[in-house]
């Protein structure tokens, strides 16, 4: 693996984004989800110059930032690969999520390559799966390292409403929905398993149609999740003011389950080998007495 080159002298800001680089304590943080069951999340960096407007990391515990200043700084964990490399120990037969708390292909991922980097370490690993979580076309910058995976990468596409109108509102500084599709092709193309998330679940139009583009665009899978609301959270008021609490209602929700459902039917799983009954017992032996009659 060769590390590819930091900035010597990292600009203080990128995009009208504060850039504060780290050095991590730690990069593998252990974590049990419903859904995946992986055993590891790992996060190149802190903070996501995406600040979706309704992100629950927001709120994470923050010495230096508050959660209205979400979007406006990331950290990058300038040690994350070596400090990977050093763990790889701990990978092994193990799953890997990438990432929980920031989108590993935020922009300034082009400018770190943290993500990439990563990523080289986690292919000398063989028995651990990856599953990368974006919801940027940036994915596809890396497109031969990660078809160098196999069957053991994912990667999971979030596209939280089929209407880009939507996006701009909840997602001002995330990438189009077209060229999140766009990518999702270009992904399964390339023999890359490809899952649609949508989540968190926003307002939807077509919830039959939105499954059917998830299903031709290739992916192999979709799954909707959700909103997680803070206490008192601000982005309510942004729902009531366009009209879409709805999406807080679970029979909403569970609507739009079912249109995915109906397009990506449950695989089932490999019946196991029936096991072959075992013999019955042999007939007891009855020893005969020293006095009994024989014949």
């Amino acid at each position: 693996m060769t590390p590819l080159p930091l900035p010597s002298d990292p600009p203080p800001l990128f995009q009208n984004l504060l850039v504060e680089p780290e050095e991590a304590r730690s990069i593998l943080r252990p974590q049990k989800d419903d859904r995946y069951g992986f055993g590891f999340a790992l996060s190149p960096y802190r903070g996501c110059g995406h600040g979706c407007r309704y992100c629950y990391v927001r709120d994470y515990p923050n010495a230096l930032h508050k959660p209205e200043d979400w979007g406006e700084w990331v950290a990058p964990k300038l040690n994350a690969p070596e400090l990977l490399w050093s763990q790889r120990h701990r990978l092994h037969g193990e799953r890997v999520f990438m990432a929980s708390a920031t989108d590993p292909y935020q922009p300034l991922e082009r400018e770190y390559r943290l993500t990439r980097r990563c990523l080289e370490v986690l292919l000398l690993c063989p028995t651990t799966e990856v599953i990368v979580h974006t919801r940027s076309p940036m994915v596809l910058q890396d497109l031969e390292l990660l078809r160098a995976f196999g069957d053991r990468l994912t990667v999971g596409l979030s596209i939280p409403t089929d209407d880009d109108t939507v996006r701009q509102t909840v997602e001002p500084h995330a990438p189009a929905i077209p060229s999140r599709w766009a990518a999702v092709e270009r992904l399964a193309a390339a023999g890359i398993g490809v899952t649609v998330a949508v989540a968190p679940l926003m307002a939807v139009h077509a919830p039959q149609a939105f499954a059917r583009r998830a299903r031709t665009s290739g992916a192999s899978n979709a799954w909707v999740g959700r909103l997680r609301l803070l206490k008192q959270d601000p982005f309510y008021k942004v729902l009531a003011d366009h009209g879409w609490l709805k999406v807080l209602d679970p029979t909403y929700a569970e609507g739009i389950r079912q249109a995915f459902a109906e397009t990506f039917p449950t695989r089932r799983r490999p019946r196991e080998k029936a096991e072959k009954p075992a013999p019955p017992p042999p007939p007891p032996v009855c020893q005969p007495g020293l006095f009994d009659r024989v014949g």
